[in-house]
């Protein structure tokens, strides 16, 4: 009995260390910003950088959904010959430098090598575009919601979409009314580790997306604007501008759990 109250307050203490950890920086970065965190949040330049950064992550994370859903019911559902070959093609983009992601996406979709020279010719541009910077942040995050909805589909017993089927139900119908609805939370917080991967993502953005084109306009994602200040300015400014967005990431997520809080409540009264 007392070994087990030692082991127990040992992980505690390991998990509060690992707590710390995630917290500590945060503070730090919070002290050095200090009052100058409002002055970042009413630059223009900077909130036209949230702006794009959102918009992108937003349809990276809808993109995810869409074709999440399928291939996470796919894998959770089917077993087949060389099913570890697309268990681990999963993983890929998370194992990947970002760097050569983005070069990658440019060789793909953007160059004489991929589809490129088919999309010049519909008038389809990935480079410095919105639609390059969702490719590759899609390419980084919609692995997260896979994996997610994948999980949730596994804790589905089996026999009940199998009943359906007996009842004479179709296989879409069996996805739509029976399996997405009781995944439904899954599915948002799929979409929300998405959303939050695409919002951070800097490396793959350097080589697709340095700048957005945004009609006249010409935008850097969040992340490589804050990379903009840290060279042409120092640290202290680009710790600015990082709690500024700290700050407008986690208020976004604090709605977003009150959200799911509350329909979480509805859903069982």
């Amino acid at each position: 009995m007392i070994m087990e109250n030692v082991s127990f307050k040992i992980t505690i203490f390991l998990g509060f260390i690992l707590l710390l950890f995630y917290i500590f920086p945060i503070l730090v970065l919070t002290k050095v910003a200090s009052l100058s965190v409002f002055h970042a949040i009413r630059s223009p330049s900077f909130l036209e950088a949230i702006e794009v950064t959102i918009i992108m992550a937003t349809i990276a994370s809808v993109i995810s959904v869409i074709f999440g859903i399928p291939l996470g019911y796919f894998m959770a559902r089917y077993d087949f010959r060389g099913k570890y070959v697309i268990d681990a093609l999963l993983d890929v983009p998370i194992m990947i430098p970002h760097i050569v992601v983005g070069i990658m996406i440019v060789l793909a979709f953007a160059s004489s090598y991929g589809l490129g020279p088919i999309l010049a010719r519909l008038g389809v541009s990935f480079i410095d575009t919105l639609w390059g910077a969702v490719a590759a942040v899609a390419y980084l995050s919609s692995t997260y919601t896979v994996r997610t909805i994948e999980t949730a589909i596994r804790m589905i017993n089996p026999d009940i979409e199998l009943t359906a089927r007996t009842l004479g139900a179709s296989q879409s119908y069996v996805l739509l009314h029976l399996v997405i609805p009781y995944i439904r939370r899954a599915i948002a917080n799929g979409a929300m580790l998405s959303w939050s991967r695409s919002v951070s993502e800097a490396g793959a953005l350097f080589i697709v997306a340095y700048y957005i084109f945004m009609g006249k306009s010409t935008i850097m994602p969040a992340s490589v604007y804050i990379y903009e200040s840290y060279v042409g300015i120092g640290l202290t400014n680009a710790a600015m501008y990082s709690a500024a967005l700290i700050l407008v990431i986690f208020i976004i997520f604090v709605i977003y759990k009150a959200i799911i809080g509350i329909s979480h409540v509805a859903s069982h009264n």
